[in-house]
C-alpha cells in the first residue's frame, strides 16, 4: 500500500494528512484562510488562498516524506461543498469564491420554493437555500451577467482544487448532490432543474462517481510541489459524507454527527429517502449503492467562535476556551432560565429559515456571563436535538448516535446532547473522521482496500466516550426547548429583518 496524502479543505483551513502504508496518519499539514464577509449577506474567499495553500501543503507533505523515507503515491481531496467559482475558458478566477454562508441568493431561494418548492424537491431531494449552488449560480446570472457569461466553468472549491493539480474539470456525485442540480435518484445532472434555477449545463463539470481517479499529477504542479508528475488524484467526496464513512457508519440505519462550523447529522440509506415536509437533505454517498440523509443546522462552531470573540476578547492562545467551559460548568442546566436562539447566520433543519437571528432571552440583572455560557451551549445542541427527531420520524430504527469533531470534545456538550435526544450518544476516538472517511475511499479506488468494511481498522468507529441520558435533565430540556420553540415561532423574523437590516 502506498502512502496518500489526503487534503481536507475546511470553512477555515486547508489541511494535509499523510497516511502512511499501514494506514497511519504519518504528518499533518494545516494552512489557515480567512473568510470576507460584508453586509448584504456576503461571504467569499479568495481563491488564490486556496492555490497557496494547496502548494504550501503539498509542498510541506513532500519534504517531510522525503527526510522520512516514505514516497507519496497518490493524493485524494474532501472538501467543504456548495460554494462556486467562476472560471474563464483559460481557468482563471472571474471573482471571489461566494461560499457556503453567502446569504445574497435568499430571495431567490423564496421565489423559487414559491414556485418549485414540491418539484425542485421530489428531483434533487433537498430545497432551495442560499447555502446550496444553484440559487447562487442564479443570482450569478440575475446580479453579476457579464462574469456569468465569460465563464467557461462555475466549479467548487473542490473542483478547482482538483483542476489546479490536474487540469480536468470535474466533481463527483457527492458534491454535485449540494448544488440543487443533480437528480438524487439517477445520480445525474436534472435539465428539469437546469431550466428551473436557468443554469447552463455546459457552465457545470463534467460528473464523475465519488472515489474516481478525477485525473493525474500535471508536470507543472508537479515541478511547483515537488510532487511526482503522474500520480493519481481521486476525488474522495464531499466533507460530510466522507466524514459519516469515517466514524464507521457503512450500513443503513446508522447515524452520526459532525460538528464543524455548522452541525451536521447523518443517517446511511440504501435507497433514496424522502421527507414529505422537506425538512431534511439527500445525499449521495461515497459508498456505491448508498445515499445519506443529512439534517444541518448552521450554527455550531461558528457561533462558539463569536461567543468567545465578543465575551472573552480576542486571543492568540486557548486560555478564553477554558475559560468558558469552566463558566459552562458553574452554570445549572438550564442556565438560570437564559434561552438563546442562536441564529446567527440563519436556522437550518427543520425550519430552514435565513431571516433567523440570534436572541438571548430571560436575561435579568442577575444573569451572568456563566448563564450566557450554558444557554450558548444548550442552544447548539437543542437544535441538533431537533434534527434527531426529525431523523427519528424518518429512521424508527434509530437508536443513539456517533459523535465527532469540533464541540463534541466537550464532554458536558455531549452529555447535554445526549439528555436532549433522550438516547446515547457514543464520541468517536479520533477526531480525523473527514480524513479517514477520504482516505478509505482513496485507497479502495486505487485497489488498496477490497471494501470500506475491510478498513474497519481504519475507522473511528469506536468511541472513547460513552453519554447515557440523565433522566431528570432529559425532562427539564423537554420543558426547556418546549419554550425555546415557542420563542422561535413568535418572532417575525422576515418583517424585522427588513426593518432592521434593509437590502438583505
Amino acid at each position: 500500500m502506498s502512502s496518500i496524502l489526503v487534503i481536507d479543505t475546511g470553512s477555515s483551513s486547508m489541511r494535509g494528512i499523510l497516511f502512511d502504508e499501514e494506514g497511519r496518519m504519518a504528518f499533518t499539514r494545516q494552512q489557515k484562510y480567512t473568510m470576507y464577509t460584508a453586509p448584504g449577506g456576503i461571504a467569499e474567499y479568495d481563491p488564490g488562498d486556496f492555490e497557496s495553500c494547496l502548494q504550501a501543503i503539498c509542498s510541506c507533505c513532500v519534504r517531510w516524506a522525503g527526510d522520512s523515507g516514505v514516497s507519496i503515491g497518490a493524493l485524494s481531496f474532501t472538501s467543504q461543498r456548495s460554494s462556486i467559482l467562476p472560471l474563464s475558458a483559460e481557468g482563471k478566477p472571474l471573482g471571489r469564491i461566494m461560499t457556503w454562508y453567502d446569504k445574497r441568493a435568499a430571495a431567490i431561494c423564496e421565489e423559487l420554493k414559491q414556485r418549485h418548492a414540491q418539484e425542485i424537491y421530489r428531483i434533487a431531494g433537498m430545497l432551495p437555500t442560499p447555502v446550496l449552488s444553484a440559487p447562487k449560480i442564479a443570482w450569478l446570472r440575475r446580479h453579476r451577467p457579464r462574469i456569468y457569461a465569460a465563464s467557461h466553468k462555475i466549479l467548487g472549491i473542490h473542483d478547482y482544487l482538483i483542476y489546479l493539480c490536474t487540469g480536468e474539470l470535474v466533481t463527483d456525485v457527492t458534491l454535485a448532490s449540494r448544488t440543487n442540480l443533480m437528480d438524487a435518484r439517477s445520480l445525474t445532472w436534472s435539465p428539469r432543474l437546469l431550466e428551473i434555477f436557468e443554469v447552463d449545463q455546459e457552465k457545470l463539470a463534467q460528473l464523475l462517481p465519488a472515489g474516481s481517479v478525477a485525473g493525474y499529477v500535471t508536470p507543472t504542479f508537479a515541478e511547483a510541489t515537488g510532487l511526482t508528475a503522474g500520480i493519481p488524484v481521486v476525488s474522495a467526496g464531499g466533507d460530510q459524507q466522507c466524514s459519516v464513512l469515517g466514524q464507521g457508519l457503512f450500513r443503513p440505519g446508522m447515524a452520526g454527527l459532525t460538528c464543524g462550523s455548522g452541525a451536521y447529522l447523518a443517517a446511511v440509506t440504501n435507497q433514496p429517502v424522502f421527507d414529505s415536509k422537506a425538512r431534511v437533505n439527500l445525499n449521495a454517498a461515497v459508498t456505491p449503492g448508498h445515499w445519506i440523509l443529512e439534517a444541518s443546522t448552521l450554527s455550531s462552531g461558528t457561533v462558539q467562535d463569536w461567543f468567545d470573540r465578543t465575551f472573552y476578547g480576542p486571543s492568540s492562545s486557548c486560555a478564553p476556551l477554558r475559560d468558558l467551559y469552566h463558566e459552562i460548568e458553574a452554570a445549572p442546566p438550564g442556565a438560570n432560565g437564559v434561552l438563546m436562539l442562536p441564529d446567527l447566520a440563519g436556522k437550518g433543519c427543520p425550519d430552514w429559515d435565513h431571516y433567523a437571528h440570534g436572541i438571548f432571552y430571560n436575561m435579568g440583572l442577575s444573569t451572568t456571563r456563566s448563564d450566557c455560557a450554558r444557554a450558548m451551549l444548550e442552544a447548539l445542541a437543542a437544535e441538533i436535538a431537533e434534527c434527531y427527531q426529525v431523523f427519528r420520524e424518518l429512521l424508527p430504527s434509530l437508536a443513539g448516535l456517533s459523535v465527532t469533531g469540533g464541540l463534541t470534545k466537550s464532554c458536558i456538550f455531549n452529555q447535554i446532547i445526549a439528555d436532549m435526544i433522550d438516547f446515547p450518544v457514543n464520541k468517536c476516538h479520533n477526531e480525523e473522521a473527514t480524513a479517514i472517511g477520504a482516505f478509505v475511499v482513496a485507497a479502495c479506488a486505487l485497489g488498496q482496500i477490497g471494501s470500506p468494511e475491510e478498513a474497519a481498522l481504519f475507522s473511528s468507529s469506536q468511541g472513547n466516550g460513552h453519554y447515557t441520558p440523565n433522566p431528570e435533565r432529559v425532562s427539564l430540556y423537554r420543558r426547556i426547548n418546549q419554550a425555546r420553540r415557542i420563542l422561535y415561532e413568535s418572532i417575525p423574523g422576515r418583517q424585522l429583518t427588513d426593518l432592521l437590516t434593509p437590502g438583505l
